[in-house]
């Protein structure tokens, strides 16, 4: 009784290389097929029907649904923050110092490790550019940034509480006049005095 053998030589040669008769593995051929329909399936289903989410689609979407979320919570943020709250932070010490911690690493840079100011204002000072010196009127400059002047908007880049607690930080450094930057901007302790 013979069997034909598995590995049968053809006829052809080439420089002195002659070749195995030998078929492709069954799986390998079944997986070529299946990756095939697969493919004809997800082309009707993504582009010629177009009833599947794309990818660019299910991520606009999520996008969506993340940029609600974050105005939901800037909303409920700033309906809890008030002059009121912002003083209050300011007594509390653990985050006065979270504040100068986030200062200087974000803030200094611009306005001077004490807030004396370098290419941004000087804090410390009774002179305040976009702010009436009040801390509400501070923590909206913060939160939005002076895109005009460089500064970004922090909210996008803090929380709640660190833009809080950056806001107390601030103003803490109200009137401590450290030396530094020339006066900028109006003088709020005059014009509070006015009022």
């Amino acid at each position: 009784m013979s069997t034909k053998p598995t590995d049968e030589l053809l006829d052809h040669e080439y420089d002195g290389i002659r070749e195995f008769d030998n078929p492709i593995p069954a799986w390998w051929t079944w997986m070529w097929i299946a990756s095939i329909v697969f493919s004809a399936v997800y082309f009707v289903h993504y582009h010629v029907t177009e009833t599947g989410t794309g990818v660019f689609a299910a991520y606009e979407a999520e996008m969506e649904d993340y940029r609600a979320v974050e105005a939901e919570r800037r909303l409920l943020a700033l309906k809890n923050v008030n002059e009121d709250f912002l003083t209050t932070v300011m007594k509390d010490e653990a985050a006065v110092k979270a504040g100068a911690e986030k200062f200087a690493t974000l803030c200094a840079s611009c306005h001077g490790k004490a807030g004396e100011g370098l290419v941004g204002p000087n804090l410390t000072d009774d002179f305040w550019l976009h702010t009436d010196g009040s801390l509400m009127s501070i923590r909206k400059v913060v939160a939005d940034g002076v895109p005009e002047k460089g500064m970004p908007a922090w909210e996008k880049m803090m929380s709640g509480e660190e833009l809080a607690s950056v806001v107390a930080f601030l103003g803490t450094l109200r009137g401590t006049n450290v030396p530094g930057k020339e006066p900028q901007g109006e003088n709020v302790k005059k014009e509070l005095a006015h009022n």
